[in-house]
């Protein structure tokens, strides 16, 4: 099996597992809880958001990756030429532009696309992707669009322990069963080898 197809193998079993209680709660669970991934965009910048940001130059367009609601592209706006967020979920979008409205922000949008077919509409210096990869099954077709769309520097960023993996022991308590571990960095990596690609890793 390849690394590639074990990164799938794991994406497959967190949705299989997810799928029945997804059904029953109905819609669109990003559109529910849009609003809870809103930040202010002007606020102090923690350690992760500030390594991301000392890799952004003024002259940058930057690509945010399933953005959401902007709390990580929306205060790299302030430090960069222009942010697009490629984001499918019509209520993150909505909240991504109230947020940089509230803000002051005026050189970020939010187009509706799922990463890579966006690949073939947009282009920028930089890409940012942030805790995005635990749901991708095709994570080579991924990271291919994000080579295609960038000219400059793909930024990968996740969990060392992913968020959908760290309620597993409430998990098991409430549904009597282990729950299906998403892919972490120690899975990405490999994949990454395998492109030939050789990342820098912090």
């Amino acid at each position: 099996m390849t690394a590639a197809e074990a990164y799938a193998a794991k994406v497959e079993a967190t949705i299989a597992q997810r799928s029945g209680r997804s059904q029953a709660q109905g819609g669109d669970r990003w559109d529910r809880r849009a609003a809870f991934f809103r930040m202010d965009p002007r606020r102090a910048l923690d350690r992760n958001l500030s390594a991301l940001a000392e890799l952004i130059l003024p002259e940058d367009v930057v690509l945010d990756i399933g953005g959401g609601a902007g709390r990580v592209s929306l205060p790299l706006a302030l430090r960069c030429r222009e942010v697009v967020n490629v984001e499918p979920s019509p209520g993150m979008r909505e909240q991504f532009a109230a947020s940089a409205a509230e803000a002051g922000i005026t050189n970020a949008r939010a187009i509706d696309g799922s990463w890579p077919e966006a690949a073939a509409t947009v282009r920028g210096d930089v890409s940012v992707v942030a805790n995005v990869t635990y749901f991708v099954r095709d994570i080579v077709r991924f990271i291919d669009g994000l080579n295609a769309a960038t000219a400059r520097l793909v930024i990968v960023s996740v969990w060392s322990v992913p968020p959908p993996s760290q309620p597993a022991k409430l998990h098991e308590l409430v549904f009597g069963e282990p729950l299906a571990m998403a892919p972490s960095h120690a899975d990405l990596l490999p994949v990454l080898w395998e492109l030939g690609l050789l990342p820098d890793v912090r």
